[in-house]
């Protein structure tokens, strides 16, 4: 589904979005702000898999799987 939208940017942020889809061969601004908010999902959520796994090695679990990951597999 597709949900048509209004936003108010300042010009600048319209110039870089229009000449962004020049160089990439965008086909849209639409196209351009649908790649960025794809890179920030991704931005977000290499952190939280960075937290859970900070977490995980804090945890009494770390511990016994320390003997597994030395073989590598």
């Amino acid at each position: 589904m597709v949900t048509k939208v209004s936003v108010s940017l300042p010009a600048e942020d319209i110039e870089f979005v229009d000449r962004y889809a020049r160089a990439e061969n965008v086909r849209s601004r639409s196209a351009v702000f649908h790649r960025a908010l794809q890179l920030l999902r991704e931005s977000e959520l290499e952190s939280e898999y960075a937290d859970a796994t900070a977490e995980w090695l804090e945890s009494d679990d770390a511990s016994p799987w320390e003997t597994t990951a030395a073989d590598g597999v």
